[in-house]
């Protein structure tokens, strides 16, 4: 029995199409989207349910205020709440929390996580933005916190990480 066998220009050109092909169905690689950088002052406006347990005070329901002072929510209010656990022998602290930042262009919920080492005075964290209204209605964050503590309770900070809207 006999084998087809095409001719090696034939192969090479089926090749070379094939090759186009491929290379015009392969998806572009998308760009990443951009970063979205906004510093903002934050403090405790109040301390919420406080309770003790061993070395660790716990502070429930503790209010947060602030500003943005830079960047694309600068001059929107902040206000929200969150839950603290301080290790009054380390100085190390946790903490996760939401709050609603206000401004003329709508409303933007952020939510966080971190942790604070209030011996150096320095936080870092995590969050994600959780809903909007206005210009802020299909627009996603995400990204890291980098913040330092400038007096009782109040840490200057900057939240920074990819950012989009959907339409």
């Amino acid at each position: 029995m006999r084998s087809f066998r095409a001719p090696r220009s034939l192969s090479a050109a089926a090749l070379g199409v094939l090759g186009l092909l491929a290379a015009s169905l392969t998806p572009a690689a998308a760009a990443p989207p951009p970063d979205c950088t906004a510093g903002l002052h934050i403090f405790t406006t109040s301390t919420g349910v406080e309770r003790q347990a061993g070395p660790v005070l716990i502070f429930t329901d503790s209010g947060v205020g602030g500003s943005y002072t830079s960047g694309f929510l600068a001059g929107s209010t902040i206000s929200g709440a969150q839950h603290i656990m301080l290790n009054t022998q380390t100085n190390l602290s946790e903490l996760n929390g939401e709050f609603v930042a206000t401004g003329p262009q709508g409303t933007l919920s952020i939510q966080y996580v971190g942790h604070a080492d209030l011996s150096t005075g320095m936080a870092t964290g995590q969050f994600v933005s959780a809903g909007g209204t206005g210009a802020f209605s299909d627009f996603h964050w995400q990204g890291r916190i980098t913040a330092r503590l400038v007096g009782p309770a109040t840490f200057d900070a900057v939240d920074s990480g990819p950012c989009f809207t959907t339409h």
